[in-house]
């Protein structure tokens, strides 16, 4: 598909508030970017899943630049990056399939098969994080140390990672999650920060600037190998990226610049609300979607 000026001028501008997300919360922000590109804009949704797997990447290398990642913070990131690659090839695969089927007649309908999936799933996605980041946003980090995952699933073997947490996490929890991560991510298009940082926060209590900095490290190795996924079945347009990268790398610095000055509870705070606001718009375009 073609693209005049104003076009990608306006993807632009998407850009730019894509990477202000990354920087600010530790996201790669293609939660907000794959419906803008989809429901307001209008391009097909492979290509919005493919440019905004791509685009990550500018943004997330501009923020890990701008927060200095020491060699340690590598580790944790490391474990994860088998189960990220298998989850990636996965989740591409499902799309494919979506969009070989093309369409199907709902209420005398045509629903483009792909939209309607990753839509309905986006929706589900971001209720449910939205109401746990809000519920959360009164709750210390100390006090969100009594986490779920690391308590109740430690299967050995166990490791360390100095800088990032104080006891020990079980590798092979660790390892299925990226799994998960990378399913979601080749699927949806998005880096998978959305997930990831409620997990690190919430699962496994780790602090939130600490897990914000772990969190840029996993987004851009996911966003690297989605975006090799996607190019491999020619779901990227380069002008798409090209437009997205020049707005997205400014925005993450001024992200990055704005997220030093906040505290855990207001960044939590502001990420649900954040995320609700982007369900209730997936939310109207699925009803006008369905509705006979």
């Amino acid at each position: 598909m073609g693209f005049g000026w104003i076009d990608f001028l306006l993807i632009s501008s998407a850009g730019g508030l894509i990477g202000f997300l990354a920087g600010m919360f530790g996201v790669g922000g293609g939660f907000l970017l794959v419906p803008i590109l989809n429901i307001v804009l209008g391009i097909p949704m492979e290509l919005a899943v493919g440019a905004s797997a791509c685009q990550v990447l500018g943004p997330a290398t501009t923020s890990l630049l701008a927060r200095k990642v020491r060699i340690r913070d590598l580790f944790f990131p490391l474990v994860m990056t088998g189960g990220l690659l298998l989850g990636v090839l996965a989740g591409t695969g499902v799309l494919e399939h979506a969009k070989a089927v093309a369409a199907i007649s709902v209420n005398g309908k045509t629903i483009i098969v792909a939209d309607l999936v990753v839509l309905i799933i986006y929706f589900l996605m971001l209720v449910s994080l939205g109401v746990i980041s809000l519920r959360s946003a009164r709750r210390t980090d100390a006090e969100l140390r009594g986490a779920l995952l690391k308590d109740r699933f430690q299967m050995p073997p166990l490791a360390r990672f100095p800088g990032l947490y104080d006891g020990k996490l079980s590798i092979p929890l660790i390892a299925w999650f990226g799994l998960g991560l990378g399913l979601i991510s080749g699927l949806l298009g998005i880096s998978g920060g959305i997930l990831l940082l409620p997990t690190l926060i919430f699962g496994l209590g780790i602090p939130t600037h600490r897990a914000i900095s772990c969190s840029l490290v996993i987004v851009w190795i996911v966003a690297f190998q989605s975006t090799v996924a996607h190019a491999w079945h020619g779901n990227i347009s380069l002008m798409i990226v090209i437009a997205l990268l020049l707005g997205g790398t400014v925005g993450a610095r001024l992200g990055s610049d704005l997220n030093a000055r906040l505290k855990g509870l207001q960044l939590r705070q502001q990420f649900g609300w954040l995320l609700l606001a982007v369900a209730l718009m997936i939310g109207v375009r699925l009803v006008f979607l369905l509705a006979g």
